[in-house]
């Protein structure tokens, strides 16, 4: 009896294990001791003149850019598995001449607004390559990465005897996994995209006001979702 209930496990499990074969078969994509580098560079401007919208928004003047550049360079130190280091340098200004807003009975606006930051970000991170079948061109690709961060900011309001300014430091760090896709458009080189979707972030901001006023703000959480405004497009290439 016990060897009939012996047999009859063994023949289920083995049943169960051909059920659930999948047949995914891990192929090495890119081969251990490769160098690669490549990077981004990004840059979005705007220009608004007496602009209106809705009825809400009248004589909105403002003009400004967001500048950003990319470098990165990493190792493959097993096949499929590498790591590198990366840097961001972005730089943003934002100038309003004057804007209204109207919500019924309450409008308010701004004017004579100046706002001018740049941070530093350095990053550690951990990439693993994942075939797609058998193909050589394509592969999903995931990025770990630890960041650590910095930058300086300055805020103008007001003229004349109204003019206020604020003089801003910011640190920030992060943890962050990055998956997306890596396509191959020779030999050497591939184009990639990859979108922030799990992380944690922490950010200080200190703030000193005429020189005379100080404060500071703290933020910090994790997060699982997809986080459109770190999507990175980029070009790398394989020595």
């Amino acid at each position: 009896m016990t060897a009939v209930v012996l047999a009859s496990l063994v023949c289920s499990n083995a049943a169960a294990r051909e059920k659930f074969d999948r047949g995914i078969t891990m192929q090495t994509f890119m081969p251990k001791g490769m160098w690669f580098f490549g990077g981004n560079i990004s840059y979005t401007q705007h220009n608004n003149e007496d602009y209106k919208m809705l009825g809400l928004l009248n004589d909105f003047s403002s003009r400004g850019y967001t500048f950003a550049v990319r470098p990165m360079f990493g190792y493959t130190f097993k096949d499929n598995m590498a790591a590198g280091l990366a840097f961001t340098y972005q730089r943003s200004m934002l100038q309003i001449d004057n804007v209204s807003l109207s919500l019924g009975d309450l409008s308010f606006g701004i004017s004579d607004y100046y706002n001018i930051e740049h941070v530093y970000t350095g990053t550690i991170f951990l990439r693993n390559y994942i075939n797609l079948g058998s193909s050589r061109r394509f592969a999903l690709i995931n990025d770990l990465k630890l960041q650590f961060g910095g930058g300086q900011g300055k805020l103008i309001n007001g003229a004349g005897g109204d003019l206020t300014g604020t003089y801003t430091k910011i640190y920030q760090i992060g943890l962050l996994c990055s998956p997306g896709v890596s396509v191959f458009v020779n030999n050497f080189a591939s184009v990639e995209a990859t979108i922030g979707v799990l992380g944690y972030q922490y950010k200080r901001t200190e703030q000193t006001t005429n020189q005379i006023h100080h404060g500071s703000r703290t933020t910090s959480g994790a997060n699982f979702k997809i986080d459109i405004f770190s999507i990175a497009l980029g070009m790398v290439f394989y020595l």
